[in-house]
């Protein structure tokens, strides 16, 4: 089996693009702020691939008295869209020569505890935060570390450091779509009503009504939460309503609208014929539903990016963060939506 290379040293790298050490070392961290022609930054990394030169963060964190570490925590590992925030972050952070720790809060965890061991006891530079369980316990306890953090996928009153979506937006954007295949009685599935996310999303829903001139009827709203379980529960309160049924339904979340799409099959109820599902945020799951649910799609991995991008910016040059609002939403269109169901004309009296 053929051996692998040994690494290269940062004097060979140099040495062989006929550049300084610093040169090498500033152009393999990324660093924006250092001045150098194209082809010498093309120079350099070509020929640290070429040499196997690899980065010593351990050694880059001796000079700066950092450990070339983030810490991320997210409220659950199995979540498609925490999973994609945190390949964003990744990438963000390896670009840059800093490693990734992950932490998701167990049921019944102190979530600050949660940042004391990731500061503390892991010793990691910044903190990226996509859970805020209690906003204001949580944000006064990441202000108490005087440890740089970002919010991602969150807002909270007085933290202007954050890289979030149009929820708002692409909520708005899910009901338009509903609205164009010609339904007017339709509901929504909400997250929790004090998450920023859920406030948002009921907002978009609420504005998509209000462009197409239908009135906003609290009855067509259920809570749902985060869960496929809570999705099942807020699809039942919808359908054993005294009220006439939905004939669409925006769900806040893939997961509820997957609970959702497991009760209508149970009740007998096609979709997209007799109700069509649309949900926020897309994901592989989206595809395997029977059928394959419409989805809002939005730049999770950019969101994961960006924010990293930000902290490690703001830990290697300082300065202040500034929130962020990523615009780009796009309906992805499968097969759990399409125009309602002609109801049938009663027969005529005699």
């Amino acid at each position: 089996m053929k051996s692998k290379r040994p690494s290269a040293k940062i004097s060979d790298v140099a040495k062989a693009a006929g550049v300084s050490q610093a040169a090498v070392s500033r152009v393999m961290r990324g660093d924006e702020s250092f001045v150098v022609r194209d082809e010498t930054r093309k120079r350099i990394t070509e020929v640290a691939a070429e040499l196997n030169y690899q980065p010593n963060p351990a050694a880059r964190g001796l000079r700066t008295s950092r450990s070339q570490s983030l810490g991320i925590v997210v409220p659950e590992l199995d979540n498609p869209v925490h999973a994609r925030i945190i390949i964003g972050a990744e990438r963000a952070a390896a670009e840059r020569g800093y490693s990734l720790l992950i932490a998701h809060r167990d049921a019944g965890m102190v979530e600050t505890a949660i940042y004391d061991r990731l500061v503390q006891r892991n010793r990691v530079d910044g903190l990226i935060v996509a859970t805020l369980a209690d906003e204001s316990v949580a944000v006064s306890a990441l202000q108490a570390l005087d440890h740089p953090f970002v919010l991602v996928n969150r807002k909270a009153s007085g933290v202007n450091h954050h890289v979030v979506i149009n929820d708002r937006g692409g909520s708005r954007k899910a009901v338009e779509h509903l609205v164009a295949l010609g339904h007017r009685r339709i509901g929504h599935l909400s997250g929790a009503p004090h998450r920023y996310n859920s406030k948002c999303r009921l907002r978009g829903y609420q504005d998509g009504l209000k462009d197409a001139g239908l009135f906003y009827d609290a009855n067509l709203v259920a809570e749902a939460g985060y869960t496929m379980e809570g999705g099942a529960a807020a699809m039942r309160q919808l359908l054993q309503s005294d009220q006439p049924r939905p004939t669409a339904i925006f769900a806040a979340t893939l997961f509820t609208a997957a609970g959702a799409m497991g009760v209508l099959r149970e009740a007998g109820v096609k979709i997209p014929e007799e109700m069509s599902m649309i949900a926020f945020n897309d994901g592989a799951i989206a595809d395997v539903l029977a059928p394959p649910l419409t989805t809002v799609r939005t730049p999770l991995e950019t969101m994961g990016y960006q924010a990293a991008t930000a902290l490690i910016g703001h830990i290697e040059g300082g300065g202040e963060f500034s929130g962020q609002v990523l615009e780009e939403t796009e309906i992805v269109e499968r097969q759990s939506t399409a125009p309602p169901r002609q109801r049938r004309p009663d027969p005529a009296s005699c």
